[in-house]
């Protein structure tokens, strides 16, 4: 595995060193500032911190949950509770990615193979609504998260295909999202073409550095040494009215081996969505202080396109208000998947 300890400025040299590493990329080597076992939390700070109120409610085994400040189209959500497991579950059910997202909301999701194949991607199916959008699309007017070359293939393989056009769509969205995955694997976002649904493209890249400079507890050499897995995954999920949302993951899981209150760490950064989000990362951790006592903790943040316009406060509100609730009762799933012992084999 291409392996680096000093966080955001190791991934851009390990994709440089890709081919002579011979592995996928690794994501991100979070987390912390430095930090004893003494608060399971500190490494979060300055971007959040927990009050008093916050650690008593955890300490009495509530889920506190968190819209944390957020501009410039971004949303982020922080919860933690206190955890009857240990790092190495987190891990275990990471790894089984299917059983731990599965859910209301979660529609469909599967690993990639490694390397990623196209049978990878059996099962997954555009809706009829993206079937007939991607068909009329043009660049810069699209409905459906796409570079510009790939808008202008979509069309080309209906046209080409008659009658038969929808399936011949659907294979080409899988070439699509496989050939994405190709460019990220070789090079990193700055490999991956623009979003090019609306007038003015959107950089992957400068969607993810913005994320980032809100979310300073990922870019710390704290957990130099860790021991790293990587994979991919790819899901199908919706939520409350809106559009299905296909969206290619990539997954590192990092145990740190310093001074810190992390043991596992899990870092998701979200590589391609076919709608809302530009750019989205993930931290899930098994915190520990040094009385023993675990903590689950969860911080997401993503850049979204509809938080925009004459009514973007009002849509913040809903989005908030709906993240917050939501959150919560995903996150008790998760911990009390966690606290069941290992997934199912």
């Amino acid at each position: 595995m291409c392996a680096s300890g000093t966080a955001i400025a190791a991934l851009a040299r390990c994709v440089n060193r890709l081919a002579r590493c011979g592995a996928a990329v690794v994501l991100l080597l979070p987390v912390a500032v430095a930090a004893t076992t003494a608060d399971p939390f500190a490494w979060l700070q300055p971007a959040i911190t927990l009050d008093a109120d916050a650690r008593s409610r955890v300490n009495r085994d509530e889920i506190v949950v968190r819209v944390l400040p957020s501009s410039d189209g971004e949303i982020g959500v922080f919860a933690a509770a206190r955890l009857d497991a240990d790092g190495e579950t987190l891990a275990a059910w990471t790894n089984a990615i299917a059983q731990l997202k599965n859910s209301p909301y979660v529609l469909m999701v599967r690993r990639f193979s490694d390397p990623p194949v196209l049978d990878d991607l059996d099962g997954l199916t555009l809706d009829d609504t993206d079937l007939a959008t991607v068909r009329g699309c043009r660049p810069g007017n699209c409905d459906v998260k796409l570079a510009a070359d790939d808008i202008v293939a979509l069309r080309q393989a209906a046209v080409a295909a008659g009658p038969f056009w929808k399936d011949a769509v659907q294979w080409e969205f899988k070439r699509v999202i496989l050939g994405r995955l190709a460019a990220y694997q070789t090079s990193g976002l700055p490999g991956m073409a623009p979003y090019a649904d609306r007038r003015k493209a959107i950089d992957p890249q400068i969607a993810f550095d913005l994320l980032l400079a809100r979310s300073p507890y990922l870019n710390s050499n704290a957990f130099d040494g860790g021991v790293t897995e990587s994979f991919f995954y790819w899901s199908k999920e919706q939520y409350g009215a809106g559009k299905p949302v296909i969206a290619v993951t990539h997954v590192a899981i990092v145990r740190p081996q310093v001074n810190s209150a992390v043991r596992v760490a899990v870092v998701s950064r979200e590589i391609f969505a076919t709608h809302y989000r530009n750019a989205s990362v993930g931290l899930t951790a098994v915190t520990e202080d040094e009385a023993g006592r675990r903590y689950l903790v969860y911080v997401n943040r993503s850049q979204l396109d509809v938080l925009g316009g004459l009514f973007g406060a009002w849509k913040r509100a809903i989005v908030e208000g709906k993240l917050k609730s939501e959150s919560a009762e995903v996150f008790e799933t998760v911990r009390r998947r966690l606290e069941s012992g290992l997934p199912p084999e």
